[in-house]
């Protein structure tokens, strides 16, 4: 069979970039696995903005970098900037050419947020999209815990007069989930792995067909398992965010300053992964709140390769996820397979994830009391906290099992092709 994606990672060709490349590791743990079946020729073509880089080919599988930037000068990147175009709107040639040079038996498209999800309306090859974030729901999400006030009010002024920043990048946003639509009303078959995925593609798509099928995590989560520590003079929590306004992260602020009343005798230490402290969402909220993250006891660690974040994670008592709108976030599925406690808001598709008070906490995104006092509960019942982070695990290793999702998603293939 042969299996064509589209994504927006390079998967498991990064090591053949010079930059380094976080994010998108689950696609490339499922590309090793899916290579690993016989009979199965993978192609796999993504976006880059380097000319030199042509197709290649690692072992059995065929990569595809597709380069659609353009290099404008100041003025007009400034127009395009106010403008709010998209870069790469419907000029699929690139992709359409790629489809026949490899010569797909299905086509399997990752998310609906890329242009290239256009294609399963552009040709005969059955094509498959799986669910990533939804950008129609975001674009509702956006402003979660700042308003466009605050943002035109904070935001630094000479990014905004050149048309880059928080605020246009939510205009260009817009109109990426006008696109996003589009792919909808044109898709067939959606893969997914949530109860508010399967109901967004009911909603977007009537009468299209959803799979389930779940993801495969990056193989440190599996290989380490998080223990619950003696007691100390420290409380150590972490968070895995992204500088974007929706992830909650005016929440992990406000919260912080509550947990200094609730414990008067520890030092609260509060990681946040992907953010650095002069990414313009922090540097927005401190102005805003007139609090400080460093003085919160908040440390910003900025983007983390995967033994890097999994030594933090195992360092912390808990994992905190306090994003605004999520579908299934990995973040909260490896922290899961560690086997930490989890406390989550109560979004997307997180419900489908946690099962509140069995397998970690719910409560209310943009609730930073509640969330303190969840944190609280946690950390003095100790019989409770050990409990739930072990169901965590085990509901997470076989959610995550390679085996099994790998099986699940060809096993959907050949479904659609039957069909």
């Amino acid at each position: 069979m042969k299996v064509l994606w589209f994504t927006n990672t390079p998967s498991m060709s990064a090591s053949h970039y010079e930059q380094k490349i976080i994010g998108g590791g689950w696609i490339a743990s499922l590309e090793n696995a899916l290579t690993a079946y016989p009979g199965i020729q993978l192609g796999i073509s993504y976006l880059v903005h380097d000319n030199k880089k042509k197709q290649f080919k690692i072992n059995n599988t065929i990569y595809y970098p597709v380069n659609k930037s353009k290099t404008p000068n100041r003025i007009n990147r400034i127009l395009e900037g106010w403008n709010h175009k998209l870069s790469i709107k419907s000029d699929l040639k690139p992709y359409l050419d790629v489809i026949d040079d490899f010569k797909p038996d299905i086509i399997h498209v990752f998310g609906t947020e890329s242009d290239f999800g256009l294609v399963s309306g552009t040709t005969d090859i059955p094509c498959v999209i799986y669910i990533q974030g939804v950008l129609t729901v975001i674009t509702q999400k956006w402003f979660s815990g700042l308003t466009p006030l605050d943002v035109m009010k904070y935001s630094p002024k000479l990014p905004l007069i050149k048309g880059r920043g928080l605020f246009h990048d939510y205009y260009k946003l817009a109109k990426s989930a006008k696109r996003e639509q589009t792919i909808f009303k044109n898709g067939k078959f959606f893969i997914g792995r949530t109860d508010w995925d399967r109901r967004i593609s009911t909603a977007l798509s009537p009468g299209s067909m959803y799979f389930h099928c779940d993801e495969i995590m990056r193989s440190l989560f599996y290989q380490n398992k998080w223990t619950y520590g003696p007691p100390g003079v420290q409380i150590r929590i972490i968070s895995t965010t992204r500088n974007t306004i929706y992830k909650g992260l005016e929440t992990i602020l406000e919260c912080a300053l509550y947990l200094k009343s609730l414990f008067t005798d520890k030092e609260i230490i509060w990681e946040v992964a992907g953010v650095r402290s002069n990414d313009e969402v922090p540097l927005l909220l401190e102005k805003k709140l007139k609090k400080k993250f460093n003085e919160s006891g908040i440390i910003l660690l900025g983007p983390l390769d995967e033994g890097e974040l999994v030594s933090e994670m195992l360092k912390a008592d808990l994992f905190v996820h306090p994003s605004h709108t999520d579908n299934s976030p990995n973040s909260v599925c490896e922290a899961m397979l560690l086997g930490m406690p989890v406390i989550s808001t109560f979004a997307g598709g997180i419900p489908s994830i946690i099962t509140d008070k069995e397998d970690g906490i719910m409560v209310q995104d943009g609730d930073p009391i509640a969330l303190a006092g969840a944190i609280y509960e946690l950390y003095h019942n100790r019989e409770f906290t050990i409990n739930l982070s072990q169901k965590a695990r085990t509901k997470a290793m076989l959610r995550h099992d390679p085996a099994r999702v790998s099986q699940t998603l060809l096993q959907i293939y050949c479904d659609v092709l039957n069909i």
